[in-house]
């Protein structure tokens, strides 16, 4: 189950200001937090206020503090990851290629986005290489951009990798 917490932060990740009436309509609210109360929203955007993650201003408009920024960008990517679907997308011809060197002061990092890499779709090519063949979605390229993980990684999309049949068979594309 999603915390409504989560949620709201993912939104605010979307929307960096919006009321409790968008905020509800959004698909993340409306999808992973359909079974919450509705009492427990305002007790989650005290708590989220209490913790400086978030503030509110008097017309009731919620908004990401600097502290809250962070932890809504992977509550973003545990929501887009948990809505993601692996479609069946038809192959383009090209390679999107993730290679990482994150060192072990930042493990926490280098395993989340191994984890989300496996998630998504991708596959390990060599140890820290993971290739994928098909367009990359926007929550894996926010997690990239992140901080503590952009210095240490490079995306590489290319139509060209010699004698790619070993990665070909591990997608099945023939």
């Amino acid at each position: 189950s999603f915390s409504m917490a989560k949620a709201i932060l993912a939104v605010l990740w979307q929307s960096p200001e919006i009321g409790k009436e968008r905020l509800f309509s959004h698909r993340y609210m409306r999808i992973l937090c359909h079974d919450k109360h509705p009492n427990t929203f305002r007790s989650c955007v005290h708590r989220l206020n209490k913790a400086n993650l978030v503030k509110k201003d008097y017309n009731s408009i919620i908004s990401l503090t600097e502290a809250g920024e962070r932890h809504a960008l992977f509550a973003f990517i545990q929501a887009e990851s948990t809505l993601h679907k692996k479609e069946e997308a038809k192959w383009d011809g090209g390679w999107r290629i993730v290679f990482f060197d994150i060192p072990e002061k930042n493990r926490k990092y280098r395993d989340y986005l191994r984890n989300v890499l496996k998630l998504v779709g991708f596959k390990e090519f060599q140890r820290s290489i993971w290739a994928y063949p098909y367009p990359v979605p926007r929550f894996l390229k926010d997690l990239m951009s992140e901080k503590n993980i952009k210095p240490h990684i490079k995306f590489i999309t290319t139509n060209t990798i010699d004698d790619d049949g070993d990665l070909r068979r591990k997608f099945g594309l023939f």
